[in-house]
């Protein structure tokens, strides 16, 4: 392009993004008629919003989606997203790494009820996803694309966050039993409801299995590693006086589990432990226009990996974190929010590693509405981190509902800068380097939203694009952690879903991704190119329900040197479900229907064909 040409500094892009925004706070025109069914969202803002005010991609998963699709393990359930995989090494309670849009399993940020789940005492910092099941779980929310400014560190690749249940008016109860291959067993409970001005929830889950070799019985896997796991939440909330309110709540998963990690059948123990404490005060005034939440969030995970040659491995993580978030609308067209937070994390294993680190946060982020149907979001992040310093991140998207009506389609498009601070383990271990830098990155996204059949029905597409920096390896000659890589990922996501379209239920989703190491050319290790999933439901006489879905995996390399390829793989499994009355559910389903042998880490083994049937009751 010719012609004239001026260059600004990213910093002052970023600020006269808020500022050029101002403005509109005064001089915007009316927001137009909301559109209707509009998805209410809080991970996206951190307060509730609409999902067609919002420029990133967001994901939905209700406890409907989890009971129609029979799904055990939160593996299962989120691997059915856009723009997310997942490798694990072997069967259920093996370590199970998530990637959004190609991004490290520690660059991605997981809450539990709002708090933080990711481990202080991981390699990583990251959470391993392998015992993690979905029984107590009423609603799952995933971002994709960089949050850092709302969320802070690991925010890089996206925020899951896995929500239960909330109290009721009425006392809900529900309880779930089900048994089927090798021996697995689950059972589940919750109940909510009100006693007096409280309202309550309760839930369980536990589930244990024979399991099949996590080494891969194609290659000679014989001895069967199990697994075991129990799981409770509890919440509690109340009104004090007129708009302020308080809850309390905690989350507790406890999984032993046979593992193999030698290329070989091996007779190794690891348990994993993780417990979520959270207590808030809410202020809601001005007729909505005004809240306030001050908060506590505690997050504690114990392992123990005890090997049958080396002994016993042991880590202790703990972060403590109290957290204050104000956000007002002054006006209908534009909406502020401040928030500051402070977390002190710490690490102990049983050969003698034992430090802390604390990390002290302000953001603030600007919300308009400068035309009818259009929201424009911008933000800014300070944070301090007692070990590498200080860091400031920048975000801005946008969401344009074009037209009237349901059917009117959504452009949306966003801009994220996020960061990961280097782990405890990285920092203080007899292999850890106290002068790693933060990874860094910056990522940018855009599509479109197709709604139809009145709303019912949608169709997305988006182009995204991150560049990550400062990537933390360990240098085997040196024997430590080291800044080193750069990485970039870069791809589609297309989805299309359809709820109780005459009596139909459709998802599918495919993702392109492109995710290379810009130093030596490779593709980024266990990420497929190319993922579909496709599910279709049909509801039959109002109590009769069939099921079926396809998983299409595409082929990746198992190592950073792109030596060892393993090839792509189809999966095609049936369910049913007949309602005996309204409150007793019968269900089946067969996975791996063509008991198809394959791969996602070298030499560990997947599940072959396997049937369940369950009963679930509601009262």
């Amino acid at each position: 392009m010719s012609g004239i040409a001026f260059r600004l500094e990213e910093p002052q892009v970023k600020y006269l993004f808020l500022l050029g925004a101002a403005p509109f706070v005064a001089a915007a025109p009316a927001y137009a008629d909301d559109i209707a069914n509009d998805t209410i969202v809080v991970t996206a803002t951190r307060t509730e919003t609409p999902v067609s005010e919002i420029g990133q991609s967001v994901s939905v998963i209700t406890r409907e989606d989890i009971e129609r699709t029979q799904a055990v393990a939160a593996t299962d359930v989120l691997a059915r997203l856009p723009g997310v995989s997942v490798s694990q090494s072997g069967g259920f309670g093996q370590p199970a790494s998530l990637f959004i849009r190609g991004a490290e399993n520690a660059q991605s940020l997981v809450l539990i009820d709002g708090v933080r789940i990711n481990d202080p005492g991981d390699v990583g910092g990251g959470f391993d996803f392998g015992s993690l099941t979905v029984g107590q779980f009423d609603r799952i929310e995933v971002v994709r694309g960089s949050s850092g400014v709302l969320w802070g560190s690991r925010a890089i690749g996206g925020v899951i966050n896995l929500i239960t249940a909330r109290p009721t008016d009425q006392w809900q109860v529900r309880g779930n039993a089900e048994y089927g291959w090798r021996d697995q067993k689950q059972l589940g409970a919750s109940a909510a409801g009100k006693l007096g001005p409280v309202g309550l929830t309760l839930g369980g889950n536990w589930l244990k299995g024979d399991g099949y070799s996590a080494f891969d019985e194609r290659l000679g896997g014989k001895e069967k590693d199990g697994f075991e796991s129990k799981s409770a939440n509890a919440r509690a909330e109340v009104e004090l006086v007129g708009g302020l309110t308080a809850d309390a709540g905690t989350y507790w998963t406890k999984a032993n589990y046979d593992y193999d990690n030698t290329g070989a059948d091996a007779l190794n123990l690891g348990m994993k432990r993780d417990t979520v404490g959270y207590a808030n005060l809410r202020y809601k005034g001005l007729d909505g226009r005004l809240t306030a939440r001050l908060g506590y969030g505690l997050t504690d995970t114990r392992r123990i990996s005890d090997d049958a040659v080396y002994g016993p491995y042991t880590t202790n993580g703990r972060a403590d974190r109290f957290e204050g978030q104000v956000a007002f609308a002054p006006i209908d067209l534009a909406s502020i929010q401040i928030g500051a937070e402070t977390e002190k994390q710490k690490f102990s294993d049983n050969y003698g590693s034992k430090d802390s680190t604390s990390i002290d946060s302000v953001y603030g982020m600007l919300t308009v509405h400068p035309l009818a149907r259009l929201t424009l979001n911008g933000g800014l992040r300070y944070d301090d981190n007692s070990d590498f310093g200080h860091k400031t991140t920048f975000s801005a998207n946008g969401a344009w509902a074009i037209g009237s009506g349901n059917d009117a389609p959504i452009l949306r498009a966003s801009y994220g800068e996020g960061f990961k601070a280097p782990s405890l383990y990285q920092l203080y271990t007899n292999g850890g380097y106290r002068e790693l830098s933060p990874e860094t990155s910056k990522a940018w996204d855009a599509g479109v939203e197709l709604p139809f059949a009145e709303g019912q029905g949608r169709f997305t597409v988006t182009y995204f694009d991150r560049k990550t920096k400062n990537l933390i390896d360990y240098d085997y000659a040196e024997w430590n952690y080291y800044n080193v890589g750069r990485a970039r990922a870069q791809g589609v996501e297309l989805g299309m879903q359809v709820s109780d379209w005459q009596g139909f239920d459709v998802n599918l989703s495919y993702t392109y991704l492109d995710a290379e190491n810009r130093d030596t050319g490779a593709q980024l290790a266990r990420r497929p190119k190319n993922n579909f999933y496709a599910s279709l439901d049909r509801l039959i006489a109002e109590r009769f329900r069939l099921g079926a879905d396809l998983r299409v995996g595409g082929g990746r390399y198992d190592d950073v040197a792109n030596q060892y390829w393993l090839a792509g793989h189809v999966l095609v499994g049936l369910r049913g479900a007949v309602a005996v009355n309204d409150h007793l559910e019968v269900y089946g389903r067969v996975e791996n229907l063509f008991d198809e042998h394959y791969e996602v880490v070298r030499t560990y083994g997947t599940a072959g064909r396997a049937a369940y049937a369950g009963v679930r009751v509601k009262m």
